[in-house]
């Protein structure tokens, strides 16, 4: 018994001596939030506003002790991704408290609201590696500064670097170019982008027909485009990125035709795709979307779009090979949890999503489906043709079309195919309903296994149990 004791001693000590908290500069001429304070084992965290959310940051090592003091009535608290049991404390003076052991990403919503002004709390391991400011192949933005830096275009075998509190006012592209890294704890600001005159010609981060590509660790706020865009991309490696955004069209990460991408360890909040796969922009049938994993990320979709999405522009000749795993979907406002829209023709094919919880989805949970679109290559010419033809129900952007038109459009239809779905959870929420929808008996959805599926605690064993509707589909098997 007194070794036992002792061990527990002196695994206490330990943890005490080794438990680190790094404090990153307060962001120059940036007030800090008025909705939330935030303490780490005892330092006050720089947190800060969006416009949808307030946000904090800090490094760490061993066991971290958090105190917030929200600037409301605090009733109830949701740490999520819930996978982490992280269960906090609050008392009548709107102090919260919780502890954690390693680095992770948190939202912290109040009183059951989440769209009201959660905080995002973003816990990193100890940052290492920095590079040197002098270094004439590094774009060096100092820490806990504001830069008015505008369009950003790194070379060849350069390195973006944006320090702990800096906020990089700006936009990042790159083309034909190859071992270029973006890196560090601050902030790239998309608020003011549409001041610079040739911010409609790029996406927020943007590499086209670039190889081995690293982007880590940076926070991306406010943007008002697509953000992290690989086009014809090959060798990617994107980790520990976090993306915050409530504006039309601000899709989180979109692979474009590239191969070889990894992502992981990234939150994504954002009001259109969480993570998009697409195959489409003026290139070749052949060059396609092969290879891509994406692991231990957390999303919330709001409002529009997917939070796993294939699609919707499909306009190469395959997408195949993708895995996403051990992800955590935390909020689906509208759309679905885990979708693959095939507008166009390409083969989808080869799919794993395997080990992922959905926490709160408010519409669809599987949605597969080959349609036509007003994003499709064969789309109508005219806005006013495409609001004529829109088809107001299951779906954002599908197009009617009489039985004739879709015998003449079916040449531009593609397939889904070889599908798997493993070990999924809808944990909370409502019970959403799935869709398997192919164009016609050529263009189907075809060969999916739903293996180990449980909805609110309960396995899924037969297809009437999963609120699914089918058309066009077959080879669909559940157990």
């Amino acid at each position: 018994m007194k070794k036992i004791k002792l061990l527990i001693i002196s695994l206490f000590v330990l943890n005490s001596i080794y438990a680190q908290v790094t404090i990153y500069p307060k962001t120059e001429g940036v007030s800090q939030s008025v909705k939330y304070t935030v303490m780490a084992n005892n330092q006050q965290i720089g947190t800060y506003d969006s416009p949808i959310v307030s946000y904090a940051a800090f490094d760490m090592q061993g066991k971290v002790t958090i105190k917030i003091k929200a600037n409301r009535d605090v009733k109830w608290v949701d740490i999520r991704p819930k996978s982490l049991n992280i269960i906090p404390t609050w008392s009548a003076d709107s102090t919260i408290h919780f502890s954690i052991d390693k680095p992770c990403n948190l939202s912290i919503e109040l009183n059951g609201a989440p769209l009201e002004f959660p905080l995002f709390l973003f816990a990193n391991p100890l940052e290492t590696k920095i590079p040197s400011a002098t270094d004439p192949n590094v774009i060096y933005f100092e820490a806990g500064k504001v830069h008015k830096a505008g369009l950003i275009q790194p070379k060849s075998n350069q390195t973006v670097y944006i320090g702990a509190g800096a906020v990089v006012d700006g936009f990042i592209y790159s083309e034909n170019a190859e071992n270029i890294k973006v890196c560090g704890r601050g902030v790239l600001l998309g608020t003011n982008n549409k001041q610079w005159s040739d911010w409609k010609k790029h996406k927020f981060v943007h590499f086209k027909s670039c190889k081995n590509i690293t982007i880590n660790d940076i926070m991306l706020v406010d943007a008002f485009t697509w953000q992290v865009v690989t086009e014809n991309c090959d060798n990617v490696d994107i980790n520990g990125i976090r993306l915050l955004a409530g504006n039309p069209s601000d899709d989180g990460i979109d692979i474009v035709r590239s191969r070889n991408v990894t992502v992981k360890n990234c939150f994504i909040r954002v009001k259109d795709d969480c993570v998009a796969i697409k195959g489409h922009l003026n290139y070749a049938d052949n060059v396609i979307s092969s290879n891509i994993k994406v692991s231990d990320c957390t999303f919330w979709n709001a409002e529009w779009g997917n939070g796993i999405e294939i699609g919707f522009e499909l306009q190469c000749d395959e997408v195949t090979d993708i895995v996403f795993r051990n992800c955590d979907i935390i909020h689906v406002d509208k759309g679905a949890a885990i979708s693959i829209h095939n507008g166009d023709d390409a083969k989808v094919s080869n799919v794993l999503f395997e080990d992922i919880r959905i926490e709160d989805c408010n519409q669809k949970l599987f949605d597969l489906a080959v349609f036509y679109t007003q994003y499709s290559v064969d789309k109508p010419k005219t806005q006013a043709e495409i609001d004529k033809r829109y088809l107001h129900g299951a779906w954002d952007g599908v197009l009617y079309l009489n039985p004739n038109e879709r015998k003449a459009q079916a040449k531009y239809r593609g397939t889904i195919e070889n599908i798997t779905f493993k070990n999924i959870s809808v944990t909370d929420g409502i019970f959403p309903y799935s869709l398997f929808s192919g164009y016609d008996e050529n263009h189907k959805v075809k060969n999916i296994m739903i293996e180990n599926l449980t909805i609110h605690g309960k396995k899924i064993n037969n297809l009437k149990d999963l609120r699914l509707y089918s058309e066009f589909s077959e080879g669909i098997t559940i157990k």
